[in-house]
């Protein structure tokens, strides 16, 4: 997770990391967390009885400051508990509902209300105390009542977060997800490094090093192998289902569990290769891409949010538009056609590779991103080579 902000006085960018981590109670939270889902059902119930739609069928949720301060008094009714929590459900019901808008506009939702199911309620900072030198998190269900008190200090991650600053809690019925910020800031990096995502590679130039592909073959295959595994399985559901899904289950924790590890180590390692770079991937949307149910799995199988959720922890990262990457001519800017691997520009008479062509417009179109915020400075210049340096990352 991340955030941007922009200083207007030394057009310096700041860039806020936001890391999270997960901690085991014991507390008795279930009565909670179960009036707290009512409420957020209760919130989801009374925006959505409210949504307009336009002639052209998009809905537009109420967000007037009356209609919030009414919403607001109608959830304090009956409730027990930090009134600050219902600030966090309307959050949290919004956020639901804004969601479902997005994706009910783009044709991947029908008009159906969202309901939930799961016990979990935002903590906001106002209810949170953090004592720093006890390594005590003290956070607030009834006010000079009850109160959660969280040590952290031999927790793994203390020495990680002891000085940062702690945000949003996440409280569910067992554990509890810290998030903590970090700044990091634009100046300080020197290089900037765009990445074309493929199906099984990853493509990088550095102004530097040149064009560098990391080979993504491994984590392909590694889901490919588990896919077949559990399709078997699928086909025995009928003979024994109870036996059958609980080893689909086994086999999906295990899946997801070594693709996890396979993202964290491959981010950490590009994290360390490039530590003063900020690196550019585009904003992909897979649903865009589907065209058969073969070509969709192996589309599937490629983790390029996973990667860039994972590197956003470690490193700055810019989303930039991906039209057009590969077939625009980094010399005129013309719409070039592709020939067997290569792209062709007719108007200035050259042919490129198009990978190298794909990771240097992400470069050129990160660049510019960053000289309308820095004017370009802590930039290295661009340098358009056709060095090609492979490295192969492999599970352990």
């Amino acid at each position: 997770m991340s955030n941007k902000t922009k200083s207007k006085e030394n057009q310096e960018l700041s860039y806020q990391v936001v890391l999270s981590y997960k901690v085991s109670h014991n507390y008795p939270l279930k009565t909670f967390l179960i009036e707290c889902k009512d409420k957020l059902n209760e919130c989801i119930d009374m925006i959505w009885n409210n949504i307009e739609y336009t002639k052209k069928d998009k809905p537009k949720l109420p967000k007037s400051n009356e209609f919030k301060r009414n919403l607001r008094n109608k959830l304090l009714e009956n409730w027990s508990y930090a009134s600050h929590y219902i600030d966090g459900i309307i959050k949290t019901a919004y956020s639901i509902l804004q969601s479902w808008a997005s994706n009910y506009k783009r044709g991947y939702r029908t008009k159906t209300k969202p309901v939930v199911e799961r016990l979990f309620v935002r903590v906001k900072t106002t209810l949170i105390k953090y004592d720093k030198e006890r390594a005590e998190i003290r956070i607030t269900i009834k006010p000079r009542k009850e109160y959660l008190t969280l040590n952290i200090k031999n927790e793994w991650f203390f020495d990680k977060v002891k000085d940062l600053t702690i945000g949003e809690i996440i409280l569910k019925e067992n554990e509890a997800f810290l998030t903590f910020k970090d700044n990091l800031n634009y100046s300080d990096k020197d290089i900037i490094v765009g990445v074309d995502s493929n199906l099984k590679s990853l493509d990088l130039f550095h102004p530097i090093e040149g064009w560098i592909r990391i080979d993504l073959t491994e984590l392909h295959r590694l889901k490919e192998v588990y896919d077949r595994k559990i399709d078997f399985l699928k086909k025995l559901l009928k003979k024994c289902p109870l036996r059958v899904l609980r080893k689909i289950n086994r086999l999906f924790e295990r899946r997801r569990n070594r693709v996890k590890d396979f993202l964290h180590k491959l981010t950490t390692q590009l994290s360390r290769l490039f530590p003063n770079a900020i690196f550019v991937f585009e904003d992909l949307n897979k649903r865009s891409m589907y065209k058969n149910k073969y070509f969709n799995r192996r589309i599937d199988r490629a983790n390029w949010n996973g990667i860039i959720e994972k590197i956003s922890y470690k490193a700055i990262v810019i989303l930039v538009n991906p039209a057009y990457t590969s077939t625009t001519c980094p010399i005129c800017g013309s719409r070039m056609e592709s020939q067997e691997g290569q792209v062709v520009c007719y108007n200035c008479s050259n042919s490129f590779n198009r990978q190298v062509v794909g990771c240097f417009n992400i470069f050129k179109r990160g660049l510019g991103v960053i000289k309308r915020f820095m004017g370009g400075s802590g930039v290295i210049s661009e340098r358009s080579d056709e060095n090609l340096k492979t490295v192969r990352f492999l599970c352990p």
